[in-house]
């Protein structure tokens, strides 16, 4: 016989009435959005009891479902080895100790629709990216793709890459594109947050640098947004985070790229082949700066980097190598499986007060010198008038950065650690250390509102960091693609139009 599917299923019942905007009908129905993708009603089990059911018993019908519609090995569970190396696989300690009732691995945006309606369907939270406590996870592992176009102006990118893997696939075509510093870093969470990249003072960030998306929307539909398609959902996936869809496809312009990175650079309008970063730490009793710089020509000694080789370094690892190559090595330096936190903040770039900050950094350390195994550090790096002008391109993002008020420095403390026990004791610290930081820039004049989304703590408001009139329009947006707030309500964590993920 078959099972019925009561109405508490869903975030607002199965017929969600009185949609705010026409993208998602007034009549839409969760059940006919499922058998439009040919899914078959009755095979999702009937719940028992009560009218509103646990977490754990939503999730397991919607994962159950999943089985029945998928091969065993698309459905990762508990107590079986694919699911303990899924979740031993992350970067920090945090994630790997978050346990989803199930990892679903799709192989198409079909597969993510489904699973989205699903979600909505049963009210069993779900993550497109980072991991789900007690929902559902999506792996986009088998979403890995990396095709060109014909005349190789598009890169096509699945979200299930990490930039190494991109870099390698598109090398043996002489062509780039925008993307992360580091090999293994989600190709995903840094484009719809930022994605500052080497190549940033040249093209600007990687969000900037989309020709379009290939997103799945709370309805289940399957759009492509671009500056012609759907051009408000295409602004905000610029900089919003996991707030208006799941996007399954990144097509980004490529660029030439050139087989030699100087080991070095530095952010300045006058050549934009140059980018940098700095960071600040103690090493073995010994307070360092760090100075990672870039070129992106096979220039031996760039002008630009003059001031730098008047200094005596400790160490000097400059050499011409690839793109892939120099991601590899930077990753090397950024261990798996040790407790991680950062925390950023920025303000109006003023040389005097990045001293002072990197100053009151080492005064500040020894405050956890009795942490188990911490390495705190603090970088800086300038957000910088040719990465602002990029900004407005195709109709500008949603970070709410205006080029006319000059360049930024974009500031972040990060700190490893080993014991859990210790959390709360490195918060405290970041916390106490950005609140003496930002009392002096507003003294200075300096501050700013910016947070970035891919720096950012669990306790910061990244949203409200963009500005009143950014944060209208995202609404507006979300309103229109997602008016009852499946991607604020079931995909929970993360940055929010609502505020930061934790109260501190």
């Amino acid at each position: 016989m078959a099972a019925t599917v009561p109405t508490y299923l869903s975030v607002s019942g199965a017929t969600l009435a009185q949609a705010h905007s026409s993208f998602e009908l007034d009549n839409f129905n969760i059940t006919t959005a499922l058998k439009n993708y040919s899914i078959n009603i009755s095979t999702i089990p009937a719940q028992q009891g009560s009218e509103y059911p646990s977490r754990a018993t939503a999730c397991q019908t919607a994962c159950n479902t999943l089985k029945t519609l998928y091969s065993t090995d698309k459905v990762l569970v508990h107590g079986v080895n694919p699911y303990t190396n899924f979740t031993n696989s992350f970067w920090s300690a945090q994630q790997a100790e978050v346990h989803p009732h199930c990892v679903f691995k799709p192989s198409s945006n079909r597969d993510v629709a489904i699973t989205v309606l699903l979600s909505r369907l049963t009210s069993c939270p779900f993550q497109g990216s980072s991991n789900s406590p007690g929902g559902i996870t999506i792996w986009f592992k088998n979403l890995s793709e990396v095709t060109l176009n014909e005349d190789q102006s598009v890169a096509s990118i699945g979200p299930g890459n990490t930039w190494g893997k991109v870099y390698r696939a598109l090398e043996p075509y002489g062509l780039a594109v925008v993307g992360g510093r580091l090999a293994s870093i989600g190709v995903g969470g840094l484009i719809t947050g930022g994605g500052i990249s080497f190549h940033s003072n040249l093209y600007g960030w990687a969000l900037d640098n989309v020709e379009s998306y290939e997103v799945v929307t709370a309805s289940g539909q399957i759009v492509i947004a671009s500056v012609t398609q759907h051009p408000d959902l295409y602004w905000g996936l610029r900089g919003g985070g996991n707030n208006l869809g799941l996007v399954t496809k990144f097509n980004l312009y490529t660029i030439p790229f050139v087989n030699a990175f100087i080991k070095a650079a530095r952010a300045a309008p006058s050549d934009g082949k140059a980018q940098q970063w700095v960071v600040y730490a103690p090493v073995q009793g010994t307070n360092i700066a760090s100075t990672e710089l870039t070129y992106a020509e096979d220039i031996a000694d760039p002008a630009i980097f003059a001031p730098y080789m008047n200094i005596t370094a400790l160490s000097d690892t400059r050499k011409s190598t690839s793109l892939a190559q120099l991601c590899e090595e930077i990753d090397a330096g950024s261990p798996n499986g040790l407790r991680e936190m950062y925390w950023p903040i920025a303000t109006h770039l003023d040389q005097s007060f990045a001293l002072w900050v990197a100053r009151r950094f080492f005064e500040a350390v020894p405050r956890i010198a009795n942490v188990s195994g911490a390495q705190p550090g603090l970088g800086q790096q300038a957000i910088t008038e040719p990465i602002l002008a990029n900004m407005t391109k195709a109709g500008g993002n949603a970070l709410g950065l205006d080029a006319s008020r000059g360049p930024l420095l974009l500031m972040h403390l990060t700190c490893w650690w080993q014991h859990a026990g210790d959390d709360a004791a490195i918060s405290s610290f970041m916390h106490d250390f950005w609140e003496t930081v930002q009392v002096e820039a507003e003294k200075r004049g300096i501050a700013h509102r910016y947070i970035y989304m891919n720096y950012a703590s669990q306790f910061q408001n990244v949203i409200a960091g963009y500005g009143v009139e950014s944060n209208a329009r995202l609404r507006d947006v979300a309103t229109t693609y997602d008016p009852h707030g499946v991607f604020q309500k079931l995909q929970p964590g993360y940055f929010k139009l609502e505020g930061s993920p934790v109260q501190y």
